[in-house]
This record gives C-alpha cells, sequence and structure tokens, in this order.
C-alpha cells in the first residue's frame, strides 16, 4: 500500500464568518456602521492624530463626536451604500475555485482533519478629507487553523481607483460602489489564496517608505512597510504590528503610493 498523503497535502477548507469587522481590533475610534451590512465609514474623524490609528485605543468622548459627524455625512445615502460583501465573497471563491490554480489547495466543504481558513470581509468607505470623496476598500481578514494552533491572522485591503465623489458611488441604488467593490474582492480574493497557499517571500530586509492614503485614513500618511513583490501589476506591501488598523497586505495599483526603497545606512 502506498504511503499515506502528509497532513499539509490537503485542501484548507475556507470557511466565511459573518462576524464583520471586530469593533475593538479592527476598527479605529469613531467609525460609523451602515446598520445590516459589514460596510463601515471612516476617515471623517476630527483631531485624531496617531491615536486613532489604534484599534483600541483613544478617547471616548471624541469618539461619540466623530461618529455623529460619520452619521451625518451618510445617513441620507445609507441603502445605496450597503454591500453584501459575505455573499459576493462566497461567489467570487466559487468561481476562482473552479479553475485550476487553487483546486487542489482549497476546497469550500469542512475538512474533519484538515486545516480551516476562516475569512471575514468587510469593507471600508474612507472619506478624503475636507472633500464629499471616497475611497472603497475590501478588507479580508484571514486566519488558518490547524488542530490546537489558532494560526495568524493576515488581513488583505484592497482599493482600486481615485477617490470618487460620494454622489457618483450612491446614484443608481449604488451601482458604480458595487462595480467597484466587486472588481476589488476579486483581485483581493486572488490575493488571498496565492499568499496562503504559496506564501508570498516575507524579507525583512525589503522595508519600503510609503506615502499616500491609506485604509481608514483621511488624509496622506508616511509609513512603512514591506515589499512582497507583485500581484499582475499590483504592488504587495504588507504594514506589520497587529495594533494598527491597515495592518497585513496592502494591494497598491500602480502610482497609488508614492514607494521608496529604505537604504540601508
Amino acid at each position: 500500500a502506498g504511503a499515506a498523503p502528509a497532513p499539509s497535502s490537503a485542501p484548507t477548507a475556507i470557511v466565511f464568518s459573518e462576524k464583520g469587522a471586530n469593533g475593538m481590533s479592527d476598527l479605529p475610534m469613531g467609525v460609523h456602521r451602515i446598520p445590516d451590512s459589514d460596510v463601515v465609514i471612516s476617515g471623517h474623524q476630527g483631531g485624531g492624530g496617531i491615536g486613532m490609528l489604534f484599534g483600541v485605543v483613544g478617547v471616548l468622548v471624541q469618539s461619540s463626536i466623530n461618529a455623529d459627524a460619520g452619521t451625518g455625512k451618510v445617513r441620507n445615502a445609507e441603502d445605496d451604500l450597503r454591500f453584501d460583501v459575505r455573499a459576493k465573497a462566497i461567489e467570487m471563491t466559487n468561481t476562482i475555485m473552479a479553475g485550476e490554480q487553487f483546486r487542489t489547495a482549497f476546497t469550500l466543504t469542512p475538512q474533519p482533519d484538515g486545516s480551516t481558513m476562516t475569512v471575514t470581509p468587510y469593507v471600508v468607505l474612507t472619506f478624503v478629507k475636507k472633500t464629499e470623496d471616497v475611497r472603497p476598500y475590501i478588507v479580508l481578514k484571514t486566519k488558518v487553523a490547524t488542530g490546537a494552533d489558532s494560526g495568524k491572522t493576515i488581513k488583505y485591503f484592497c482599493c482600486e481607483g481615485k477617490a470618487l465623489p460620494l454622489a457618483s458611488l450612491t446614484e443608481n441604488d449604488g451601482a458604480r460602489l458595487k462595480e467597484l467593490l466587486s472588481a476589488e474582492l476579486e483581485t483581493a480574493v486572488n490575493v488571498m489564496l496565492l499568499d496562503r497557499s504559496q506564501p508570498f517571500p516575507r524579507n525583512d530586509e525589503a522595508k519600503v517608505e510609503t506615502n499616500g492614503l491609506l485604509p481608514f485614513v483621511g488624509k496622506p500618511l508616511k509609513w512603512r512597510g514591506f515589499d512582497l513583490g507583485r500581484y499582475k501589476d499590483y504592488n504587495l506591501i504588507e504594514f506589520r504590528g497587529g495594533l494598527f488598523v491597515f495592518s497585513g497586505v496592502n494591494i497598491v495599483e500602480p502610482g497609488a503610493l508614492e514607494i521608496t526603497p529604505v537604504v540601508k545606512k
């Protein structure tokens, strides 16, 4: 009889969580959640400084003021901003896994003894400061559990195109927004499946300085990350440090961020 296959050769089962973003660890203070959805609004917060980047750290008084401001900006358009990101992510993953590339690495059927990747999808609509323009981000929060090992969380962020006026995203029942988010979701799911089946190289020497708009943050920010290489013509930049709400793999379109290699002194 042939040798039993190694446990690692079994496909990883993918499960899509219904929990949405965790308010304590995945979101900055003062975000506004669209009721009955996995869509959150950010970037409108005022006076947050560096403190707003931490999921838990912040001033509750400031948070309540900011949340009210966010609600005012989006209350009229809430119905048009809803997007069933979980249902769309399941549909997109099914479509991508019907091809050859990931068929042996993943399955949507739970495996009694294999690994399970839990995927929590959500949407972050980030207002650009002093404008009514919005950058919509898809976020896929993933964790692969094997037996007693609960695994490491990796998030994938994708935003495609320039910031657009809220009014243009919400017209025709949010048709433009849904089209954008669907395209971003396809990109993010492909990068997630690639990285979680054959991880991109994590080279501690591949440090880069970035400057530009990041998820949740309403104004350009300089931040240090790590270059993981490319997916098609996208740069893959990983921001490390679990406390920051944009930590994870940022899938960056050409020109969307200024990216400069850090030169060793």
